[in-house]
């Protein structure tokens, strides 16, 4: 049966059973089909699809922090038996395959690798269930070197163009003026 084992930081990890799903969306927002409390992860972060021919695809969902296969950064990419995907600091391990053997492999050297948990395989039996609700955590980390950008104060907007257009009639005054002036 095809699971999917996470590794989120200063937790234990946990092993979710995937099987029979066409579709595992991942994120922090209540409506994903894994909701991960950690603050690396966007509300909707990325999506795990079964295209039903023993394929599983994941695919970014323009995430802030990005989602990475094997240490790659990937929009879209084929998922195979021991892959490590990341969901900004949230490691996941999966096991596409009938029994423990590429778990206990792969999900060793993932958490190792990764730090996180406690460096283990997953061994303790812990499952997890879908959560109810959930919200963008107080110490959520923003790892996106790209800035946010700032919405501009709509009254000071208004305030130049009125501006502007004043500059603009008093040149047009002035040279009406000047043209009268002249004739």
């Amino acid at each position: 049966m095809p699971t999917i084992t996470l590794y989120v930081p200063d937790q234990e990890p946990y092993a979710l059973d995937i099987s029979g799903l066409e579709q595992v969306t991942v994120g922090r927002a209540e409506e994903n089909s894994i909701v991960i409390d950690h603050g690396s992860l966007s509300g909707s972060h990325a999506v795990i699809t079964n295209n039903n021919r023993g394929n599983y695809q994941v695919n970014d969902l323009g995430s802030t922090n990005g989602t990475f296969l094997n240490g790659e950064p990937v929009t879209e990419a084929i998922v195979e038996t021991g892959s490590q995907i990341s969901f900004g600091e949230v490691l996941a391990v999966l096991d596409l395959e009938d029994g423990a053997n590429a778990e206990a492999a792969g999900a060793e050297e993932a958490a190792a690798d990764s730090g996180a948990g406690d460096g283990g395989a997953y061994t303790s039996g812990i499952s997890a269930d879908i959560a109810e609700s959930s919200t963008k955590p107080a110490d959520f980390k923003n790892l996106s070197p790209i800035e946010k950008v700032v919405k501009k104060d709509t009254l000071g907007m208004v305030a130049m163009l009125v501006g502007v257009v004043a500059i603009i009639a008093a040149i047009a005054v002035i040279g009406l003026a000047f043209t009268m002036k002249a004739a």
